[in-house]
């Protein structure tokens, strides 16, 4: 195996340039996806006053929106209703934990794809081995993400 010698110059092509494009966008895709937090809110009119109130749900990353209550703004009674025991339906985990892994998982491939290209070009330029598994995992990247896409809308 050869030593580690430092050429930039695979970064200029799109083998490289490309593989930077996929190490950032993995970042952006497990950090948007991980780190996000909502709420839902719901006004409510009673019938007994004629003043309107404000119900809030908040959730985030994993989306258990089934564990998600709803919660009042003076105590838990508002017309009559325990508004903690009312939840928002689904559980989207699930695919949110998938795709916050998989990212992870392209951005670990995508450093060691790289220190590969810089470190490593004449083995991984003479290596037939190494040239084709790098382009059947781009290949499986792919179509997981195009699949993603496709199934979130």
């Amino acid at each position: 195996m050869s030593s580690f010698q430092l050429n930039l110059n695979p970064l200029k092509e799109p083998l490289g340039f490309i593989k930077v494009l996929e190490w950032i966008a993995s970042i952006f895709a497990f950090a948007t996806c991980g780190g996000f937090k909502g709420k839902t809110e719901i006004q409510v009119s009673c019938t007994t006053g004629p003043e309107n109130k404000t119900i809030t749900a908040a959730f985030g990353y994993p989306f258990r929106l089934n564990e998600a209550s709803f919660q009042a703004p003076q105590g838990g009674n508002v017309c009559g209703v325990d508004w903690k025991n009312c939840v928002l339906i689904g559980d989207y985990s699930s695919s949110a934990q998938f795709y916050v892994t998989f990212a992870v998982f392209v951005f670990l491939y995508c450093i060691a794809a790289l220190l590969l290209y810089v470190g490593y070009t004449n083995l991984y330029r003479d290596s037939r081995k190494l040239t084709t598994t790098d382009f059947v995992i781009t290949i499986v990247v792919t179509f997981f993400v195009v699949g993603e896409h496709f199934s979130l809308g």
